[in-house]
């Protein structure tokens, strides 16, 4: 299971935002992951400004790599999404913990 703290105000002025979705990011962005905690799979989505080759792997909490979610894939600039199923690159069930996106 991974749980993630946020904190945050509330602003009752601020309504909302508008902008454009298919606008290209100004930098590169990997967003929280959702849901979180989760079970089976859980959604990574990230920002690329520029196209270039992607790899976006999960760590344990001693920094082993777990499972590689996309491995050096050359993606066009713009949002995209990885999931992962909890599972190891042997296709395995992870344990319940924490782990990292890098």
């Amino acid at each position: 299971m991974v749980r993630v703290l946020r904190y945050g105000f509330d602003y009752p002025g601020l309504v909302g935002v508008a902008g454009n979705e298919s606008e290209v990011p100004d930098n590169f962005e990997l967003s929280q992951n959702y849901p979180n905690p989760f079970n089976p799979t859980t959604r990574i989505d990230y920002s690329l400004p520029k196209s270039g080759n992607v790899t976006i792997k999960v760590y344990d909490i001693l920094g082993n790599e777990v499972r590689t979610l996309v491995n050096n894939v050359k993606q066009d600039a713009g949002r995209h999404t990885a999931l992962w199923d909890a599972k190891d690159n042997n296709k395995t069930a992870v344990s319940s913990g924490v782990y990292f996106i890098k």
